[in-house]
């Protein structure tokens, strides 16, 4: 698979309190405009923390599941 699902941050609850911005270990996050985006994809390591960190639940990981055939492959 070529696209992994990115942490989500939904600007209307965003009330810009950096908390994330400031927990995120690979600086993944940004303020932009009093709210908080997702500036560097790439450097996202889907840590959680984000999303554990904020007070209005704005930050949400989706999670993939990919289930293996019976022989592990």
């Amino acid at each position: 698979m070529d696209v992994w699902p990115l942490p989500r941050i939904d600007a209307r609850r965003c009330t810009g309190c950096e908390r994330c911005v400031e927990i995120c270990p690979t600086q993944a996050l940004a303020q932009v405009a009093e709210k908080a985006v997702l500036l560097y994809p790439e450097q996202c390591t889907y840590c959680t923390l984000c999303e554990d960190i904020c007070p209005t639940q704005a930050i949400a990981l989706p999670f993939l599941v990919v289930f293996g055939d019976a022989q592990g492959k």
